[in-house]
């Protein structure tokens, strides 16, 4: 593969924003979706676990963690979808070079996570089925490697030719991985799924601390066990972390970047598990965020240096301004907003007693505007399509 080559598989018609406003999006996406994925597979974990505890602690977190699992895969997915949209548009020859190589697990891929996910419901459904539970595990895991997979062949464009044809007999079955990297892979999911799993069992010590109906002990036990995870979280993270450095890191050149997030993240979230408490449960939370952009900005930075050394740089991806494509992305965005947050609200007060609750009336205003937000947007995409169908009847 010659940088000449690796120019010429971009898309002519080019990007329809600028590429730096995709990487960035690209960046931001890729924090809610590794949160929610990180979040599915630790909780699923410590909701096999505590399936096979007898204590009335552990089976009580295993059904929460276990419902917690299923809709955070849910989650994931659907957050998952936008940093692939970004990656295809400004990395498209590093992708699709890569889906080809590995067709068979591009192809399964799908069929993995759905079925993963169905297993995981029935799990939920049924809460003492721990087998099914290990096969939506086992089936997630599959999904997250391929992708981990994907993720890596494209920092590899000069064995893109060796990998499909090797020893110059092309091989056209796509049933091998290429570009793994083992302690990367476990330190971005085993890793940051205990960390995840700290946050979200603080987040949960912090929501029900005021029901009268949920067990003092009980919220004790899962704030402790939030310090545990968050602990382990950092240890995983950490160790695995070096791996990554000494290994791809080293590889591409860049094992002391990877190495100092690697001891930043575990050594900061170290430290903060002995202090963690459910009142400072969002704080927690943003510090997490913050580290999980950290992480992401590092991914992309080991792409951009990766592809560079062919010459190949996003920010020089050729691009025409489709305002069409934009304005359809700013309104979609004006009416989503608040209904994500008018709904996300009602959720919240709903789960405040044991009763549930009504949302005050500055929420139901704000969902007021959201479903006119939404009107208009329906309205608005209606009459784009129309506009551009009756432009070019001519054409």
């Amino acid at each position: 593969m010659t940088p000449e080559a690796l120019l010429a598989m971009r898309d002519p018609l080019g990007a329809p924003v600028h590429p730096l406003i995709a990487q960035i999006l690209l960046v931001v996406t890729y924090v809610l979706h590794i949160f929610f994925v990180t979040t599915a597979i630790g909780s699923l974990l410590v909701g096999l676990y505590g399936l096979g505890r007898r204590e009335e602690n552990w089976q009580r977190l295993a059904k929460v963690a276990i419902r917690l699992s299923v809709q955070a895969t849910g989650l994931g997915i659907t957050m998952g979808i936008a940093p692939l949209l970004f990656v295809q548009v400004i990395y498209d020859p590093a992708w699709y070079t890569a889906t080809t190589l590995m067709g068979l697990w591009t192809t399964l891929f799908i069929p993995v996570v759905a079925l993963g996910y169905l297993f995981l419901y029935i799990l939920y459904l049924r809460g003492n089925l721990a087998g099914v539970g290990y096969v939506a595990l086992a089936l997630l895991l599959l999904a997250g490697f391929t992708m981990h997979s994907l993720a890596n062949a494209g920092l590899y464009p000069s064995r893109w030719v060796e990998w499909y044809a090797p020893g110059g007999v092309p091989d056209t079955t796509g049933v091998r991985f290429y570009g793994y990297d083992l302690p990367r892979f476990a330190a971005l999911l085993f890793g940051q799924a205990a960390l995840s799993l700290g946050v979200m069992l603080l987040l949960f010590a912090w929501y029900f601390r005021r029901r009268e109906d949920v067990p003092r002990d009980f919220l004790a036990f899962v704030e402790g066990l939030s310090r545990g995870a968050l602990r382990l979280g950092a240890v995983l993270f950490g160790g695995f972390g070096l791996l990554w450095a000494l290994t791809q890191g080293r590889e591409l050149g860049l094992a002391l970047p990877v190495a100092l997030v690697a001891l930043v993240v575990a050594g900061l979230f170290y430290l903060h598990a002995p202090r963690a408490k459910a009142e400072g449960a969002l704080g927690t939370l943003g510090l997490y965020l913050g580290a999980l952009l950290l992480v992401g900005i590092l991914r992309e930075g080991m792409r951009v240096a990766a592809l560079g050394r062919m010459g190949y740089s996003p920010l020089a991806y050729p691009f025409v301004w489709d305002w069409g494509s934009l304005l359809f992305f700013v309104a979609t965005g004006l009416a989503a907003v608040p209904v994500t947050v008018y709904l996300a609200q009602v959720l919240y007060a709903s789960g405040r007693s044991k009763e549930g609750g009504d949302p005050s009336s500055g929420v139901e205003r704000f969902g007021d505007l959201g479903v006119r937000l939404l009107v208009g947007w329906f309205i608005f995409y209606l009459g784009l399509g129309l506009f551009v169908v009756v432009r070019n009847l001519g054409a």
